[in-house]
């Protein structure tokens, strides 16, 4: 892009954000207030709100409100990553991009932590501005398509838009225009179906720039009029500025047409008067009066103008400028005698020229001449309105096929793509459903049970297992392995195997013991090695029911096993550690004895259905209600209390995202 192009289309952008600038102050205020009134968690989103408006402010009133979100705000509140993020933006204000990116990393890692995916994007897209910044444009590019794979899965359509615009101004400067076009291209597609027109046309205006580099100088001009006929309808006079001084340089520079440049650069100078904004006022100057020179206007017209550019210099009281003032001064005045020297030599050529002719040979030559200019004007306006006719037809008909074919070729990858990671997906549901503990087994158990079990994605994190003894013992388990999805389905498989090794092939029948080899064989599987380490396990329900003596041994991992009887529940708290790297990894997993009764109902449960999030004020349905819906169902048959179990959660749920993989075991004693 040519530096006075991108000089003015600073300025546009300029303009732009101070017409915002009052807005944005009213907002603060408005948030100030409301943090005074709210919550710690409320008032911090306010802080991290404010800091976010002070972008364009400075960088210290940036990080005083980020602070104040991230001393108030819980660990778990969006605010706290949003707050990280302003002040590596702050940062990045001052040009220190290595604390930029370390603030960066921060919060990315913090989104990570509580799987806020906007967050994380948003993250990405920070670093790739800061990486355009300091001109690694393709660690820019590669961020950038990062943030836009999550942008598109959420179908955030202004997180969209901002990413491609990122992406144009990136190929832009590797100056591949093609890539540069096609994204503007997308930009201008979402801003219309999004009905957001200021972003439509400025984006028009980006997009004729880089048609000027490419040398489409008539399709750079189509879409510039575009851009000032709907700023002229809505009174968009300061962006109008900018758009029809690039009009007349393009039609001064590119197209040689002196009087439409010359009209282009006037039209600018009059909404300099009227506005009063004189961001460009010295380019419209330079246009004007040089254009001037060009058509031959008198010495008055001329030196009015430069006068005027010569008074703006002086308000600027830079002895550079008034160099350069004087510099075309001189200029203006060479190239003046030159033209009246060329004059006055073409005058005595003609006179001596008439004075070989004779008088009815020279009238009959101009009426020749006048008739031949009559017709040749005809037909030339009717060929620039045939040509403007169909540039616009090509114009429209291109991006009709080029969208076209875009969505087309899109749509065609990732459908080919999604089917092949849905039949993946599917096909290991299929393998982790023949691991898991079939019917006949429970069955052997008791014949009063139930399992419910919905997985949030596919496939599963959590995993049950059981096997009954020849001695009378029966041995089952829940499980809650880290992550849900394809990495929870791996780790599942991985303590299903190792179930399997501990009980039916080495004879292990104390729950306690049971735990500790598990935990040991985990660690020694992921090679966890303490706390610096990787921190993947599971949490764990494990009993150990002697039907001789009607005794149930209880051994747990951070989960707790619930007793209903005679509608009363008790909890049997596990204890407070995964089956995992630990930090008191000398810390032995401890049993308890129950004695059953009856008629007695247990139950087991990860805590998927208690973290979900529902109702009417969007909370979690926490452990003190599954505690009461179990005693209101544990008179029910097994496969009452499962669908009792399965509406509940689904009423609460409604149109929330199910947060983590559901199950629940309920067994009854006979």
């Amino acid at each position: 892009m040519t530096k006075k192009i991108k000089i003015i289309l600073s300025f546009i952008l300029l303009s732009v954000a101070c017409n915002d600038l009052l807005a944005q102050n009213n907002e603060i205020s408005e948030l100030r207030s409301r943090a005074a009134k709210a919550d710690k968690d409320s008032a911090a989103k306010c802080y991290a709100r404010i800091a976010y408006l002070s972008t364009q402010m400075s960088p210290d009133t940036v990080v005083f409100y980020a602070q104040k979100a991230i001393a108030i705000s819980s660990n778990t509140n969006i605010a706290k990553g949003d707050a990280i993020l302003q002040i590596g933006n702050s940062f990045s204000m001052r040009q220190e991009n290595d604390s930029a990116f370390a603030y960066y990393e921060k919060a990315l890692n913090f989104y990570k932590s509580i799987n806020f995916e906007k967050g994380i994007a948003k993250a990405e897209q920070s670093f790739a501005i800061v990486y355009r910044n300091i001109e690694d444009i393709d660690k820019s590019i590669l961020r950038a398509k990062g943030a836009l794979v999550i942008y598109k899965k959420l179908k955030w359509q202004l997180g969209i838009i901002n990413v491609y615009n990122l992406l144009a101004n990136n190929f832009v400067f590797k100056k591949q225009y093609d890539s540069a076009i096609y994204y503007l291209r997308n930009t201008l597609a979402l801003s219309k179906a999004e009905k957001d027109s200021v972003k439509y046309f400025l984006t028009l205006k980006s997009y004729a720039d880089v048609l000027l580099e490419v040398n489409k100088a008539d399709s750079s001009v189509f879409l510039l009029n575009k851009c000032s006929e709907y700023m002229t309808r809505n009174n968009g006079l300061t962006e109008l500025i900018g758009i029809e001084q690039t009009l007349g340089y393009i039609n001064f520079k590119y197209l040689s047409n002196y009087t439409n440049a010359n009209k282009h650069f006037y039209k600018a100078y009059a909404l300099i008067k009227q506005t009063g904004v004189k961001n460009n006022y010295k380019l419209v100057l330079d246009g004007i009066y040089t254009t001037y020179i060009y058509e031959n206007r008198n010495r008055d017209s001329i030196m009015k103008y430069l006068t005027l550019q010569q008074m703006w210099m002086d308000t600027l009281n830079s002895d550079g400028h008034m160099k350069f003032i004087k510099e075309l001064q001189t200029k203006y005045e060479t190239e003046k005698k030159d033209l009246e020297i060329k004059q006055a030599n073409s005058e005595l050529n003609l006179e001596e020229e008439k004075n070989k002719r004779k008088t009815i040979i020279i009238w009959l030559g101009t009426a020749a001449f006048v008739g031949t200019l009559f017709f040749l004007i005809i037909a030339f306006i009717n060929y620039k309105k045939a040509k403007k006719a169909n540039l616009i037809i090509q114009n429209q008909n291109l991006v009709l096929e080029l969208q076209k074919k875009e969505v087309e070729d899109q749509k065609h990858i990732i459908e080919e793509k999604q089917n092949e990671i849905i039949s993946s997906i599917n096909y290991a549901q299929r393998i982790q459903s023949a691991v898991l503990t079939g019917d006949e087994v429970w069955k052997k158990i008791s014949k009063h049970y139930f399992i419910l079990f919905q997985p949030r994605d596919i496939v599963s994190g959590d995993f049950y297992w059981a096997h009954v003894l020849s001695n009378g013992r029966a041995v089952f388990a829940l499980a809650d392995c880290t992550g849900h999805g394809v990495p929870g389905g791996f780790m599942s498989m991985l303590g299903n195997s190792f179930l399997n090794e501990l009980v039916v092939e080495n004879k292990l029948f104390k729950a306690d013991e049971i735990l500790n080899r598990l935990r040991d064989k985990v660690i020694a599987a992921l090679f966890q090695k303490g706390q610096t380490e990787q921190k993947d396990g599971m949490d764990m329900i494990l009993c150990v029911w002697n039907k001789m003596d009607n005794t149930l041994e209880f051994a747990g991992a951070n989960n707790a096993l619930y007793i209903v009887r005679d509608k009363q529940i008790t909890e049997y708290k596990g204890d407070k550690m995964p089956i995992g790297s630990y930090l008191e990894e000398n810390k032995k997993f401890t049993s308890q004895k129950i004695t059953l009764q009856t008629n007695d109902v247990i139950y087991l449960s990860t805590d998927g259905f208690s973290d979900q999030f529902g109702g009417e004020k969007g909370k979690k349905f926490r452990s003190k209600q599954l505690e009461e819906l179990l005693v209101e169902v544990s008179n029910l048959t097994a496969e009452e209390q499962k669908q009792k179990l399965a509406n509940s959660f689904a009423q609460w749920r409604k149109n929330f995202e199910q947060t983590d993989d559901v199950s629940i075991i309920g067994i009854k004693v006979i």
